[in-house]
């Protein structure tokens, strides 16, 4: 079961992408209470504005600041592959050292096709770490087996697969599936919780869930 202490993020490993500065409350949250911080890139001048600094920078160092660099040479790993993006190379560097609870901060709100990018992402490294990744809207949660999420009811849901033979049933929702098929991202989209667990069986490829944040997550909008 997925449990809502999910947006507890004491002792996580945050990855701090290079889109959007977070404006809501959880996502700087997230960056205050983790036990490390990982900046994608040019995100560690992003982190240096809110008022922490990094513990590792990864990347090819082509969006950072020099003053950045300089300041933090000792905490930079240069990654120049460029067929792999920032986001991917700092999950990368989670595996390498064991770091597998991660949280996602600053990977939306930027370029539409890096955000595309970025949250295809989860479902790739779903079965290597868990993954959470926040938005200033809610957060995405790749499931890679069949589950039950605890929710609040009336709080927004929304169903994703990047499998078009993926079956998938759901129950506790205002409009519940079985053994649906999504072709198209809209189609298990912008759903609605009627009770207080989402129940979600599948079998095969990762489902990706995207959570609007609650009432009571809400009340920490700054």
């Amino acid at each position: 079961m997925y449990h809502n202490d999910m947006l507890d993020f004491t002792g996580k490993t945050v990855i701090f992408a290079n889109g959007a500065t977070p404006a809501h409350a959880i996502p700087l949250r997230a960056l205050h209470d983790a036990r490390r911080i990982i900046c994608c890139d040019g995100a560690a001048d992003k982190l240096m504005a809110l008022g922490f600094e990094p513990d590792w920078i990864v990347g090819d160092m082509d969006s950072i600041s020099r003053d950045a660099i300089e300041r933090f040479q000792h905490r930079i790993v240069t990654d120049s592959d460029q067929n792999r993006n920032d986001l991917t190379k700092a999950f990368k560097l989670c595996l390498k050292n064991g770091w597998r609870d991660i949280t996602v901060v600053g990977a939306a709100g930027g370029r539409e096709d890096h955000t595309l990018g970025n949250i295809s992402l989860l479902v790739d490294f779903a079965r290597q770490l868990e993954i959470i990744m926040l938005t200033d809207f809610g957060y995405f949660l790749p499931m890679i087996d069949s589950g039950v999420i605890e929710c609040e009811v009336g709080q927004q849901v929304s169903l994703f697969s990047f499998d078009p033979n993926l079956a998938i049933s759901a129950k506790g929702l205002k409009w519940p599936l079985h053994n649906f098929k999504i072709n198209r991202w809209w189609q298990a989209a912008l759903n609605e919780a009627v009770a207080s667990q989402i129940s979600l069986t599948f079998d095969g490829a990762p489902l990706l869930v995207f959570l609007a944040y609650n009432h009571t997550n809400e009340r920490e909008r700054v």
